[in-house]
């Protein structure tokens, strides 16, 4: 069955056809904007800091849970120092052997104190060191959320203008396309499915704009005598004479 395609209806099928293209064209802007890309790595940023902020603050946790630890067990020392320096300075223990021993369990008590000690400073300054890394990823979580707040304004911005021209683009498409006769524009969408978006073409001199080929001057000189629906011989596109 013929498909009927008189001047008028491959003029409007070529001005679908722009209508498309530019649609395609702002669809690929809007999933390829810059922005779009650095929010996505501005993210996945934060997400690295989120974790590195959760694990530096998992080992506060576990270092404060030594130092309450070590200081307990201080706490416990002192007491016991306090009293065994009790027993032994007051004069209730008179046996040598006795206090002898009581002399060298207060020594062994503070020797354990004194590690303690060290241990318990160690841990503290462990403490602040993880303090301070805390407060550092804090910061540059801080000034990347920021950054990430900006480009989500900038990318909602630069995609509500894309997709507000989408929808003009759109209307147009859809008013001139009602005056193209349907099965044209059937086989000018089943064409634009399997060239690369392109299904129709001017002729402009003796070249297809689809395919950028010159055609030989008989075949153009029929093109322009014949009219009506005709195709490349070489993309096999609509070729539409102007």
């Amino acid at each position: 069955m013929p498909v009927d395609a008189d001047d008028a209806a491959l003029k409007g099928l070529l001005e679908v056809q722009t209508e498309d293209s530019e649609m395609k064209r702002l669809t690929q802007r809007r999933d390829s904007l810059p922005e779009a890309r650095r929010l996505a790595e501005v993210n996945s940023q934060l997400e690295e800091l989120d974790a590195d902020l959760e694990i530096a603050r998992k080992q506060v946790e576990e270092i404060t849970r030594e130092q309450n630890r070590l200081e307990g067990e201080m706490e416990i020392l002192t007491q016991k120092i306090g009293r065994e320096e009790g027993r032994l300075f007051s004069g209730g223990v008179s046996n040598p052997k006795e206090l002898s021993a009581l002399q060298e369990e207060v020594a062994s008590l503070k020797r354990r104190s004194g590690t303690l000690e060290d241990e318990l400073l160690e841990v503290m300054v462990h403490r602040d060191s993880s303090n301070e890394t805390i407060q550092s990823i804090e910061a540059e979580r801080s000034a990347t959320a920021r950054t990430s707040e900006e480009l989500t304004a900038q990318v909602a911005e630069l995609t509500s203008d894309v997709e507000t021209a989408l929808a003009e683009h759109s209307a147009r498409r859809a008013e001139v396309a009602a005056g193209v006769p349907a099965e044209l524009l059937k086989l000018y969408e089943g064409l634009r499915d399997s060239k690369q978006g392109i299904g129709v073409a001017a002729l402009v001199g003796d070249t297809c704009q689809g395919c950028h080929t010159a055609l030989p001057a008989r075949e153009v000189e029929r093109l322009r005598v014949e009219k009506g629906l005709q195709r490349c011989d070489n993309c096999r596109r609509i070729l539409v004479v102007t």
